[in-house]
């Protein structure tokens, strides 16, 4: 049995993509993504980031674009090994901030909200890290379509791309 989500990329969900996916689902809640809901949505997508990415930016700057093709984007924090400690402190500003949309797309833009992360904060973000740890994202971003097939998009995927390999 593999031991990542990126083994489980097929479009026939099996048991594992299926743990995966419940695993996302149940966790979901309690990590209270940032999430950007689409109007006439097709896809939900769970997206891996840090505000250390330059690829991240990039999705977080362009969900608009995102929403517009029906998919509904749900952000949550990986923290690398090599840069932990500030990306759960930097990110846990971000998720204690008032508007945390908007202080979202200011962190991947290089400008962190001015208020201080919270124990509870930087512990949402450790347990964010820690399903990303689980799911084996070790790389951002990643865009995991939240659905039992678990397919996952890894990188700066432009919404057409998704779209054509979902359909």
């Amino acid at each position: 049995m593999s031991s990542n989500i990126f083994a489980a990329t097929n479009n026939a969900p099996d048991a594992e993509a299926l743990r995966f996916y419940e695993d996302i689902v149940h966790s979901l809640p309690e990590l209270e993504p940032v999430t950007w809901t689409a109007a006439a949505e097709k896809y939900k997508l769970l997206v891996f980031i840090d505000n250390q990415c330059i690829y991240c930016t990039q999705v977080v700057k362009n969900v608009k674009k995102y929403n517009d093709a029906g998919l509904t984007m749900s952000f949550i924090t990986v923290a690398p090994s090599s840069i932990r400690d500030s990306v759960i402190e930097d990110m846990g500003r971000v998720w204690c901030a008032a508007d945390r949309k908007k202080s979202l797309q200011n962190a991947m833009a290089g400008f962190l909200p001015d208020n201080d992360a919270s124990e509870a904060c930087t512990n949402r973000i450790v347990k964010q890290s820690a399903l990303a740890v689980r799911l084996g994202v070790t790389v951002t971003p990643v865009m995991v379509v939240i659905d039992k097939s678990v397919h996952p998009f890894i990188g700066s995927v432009p919404p057409a791309q998704i779209l054509s390999e979902l359909q």
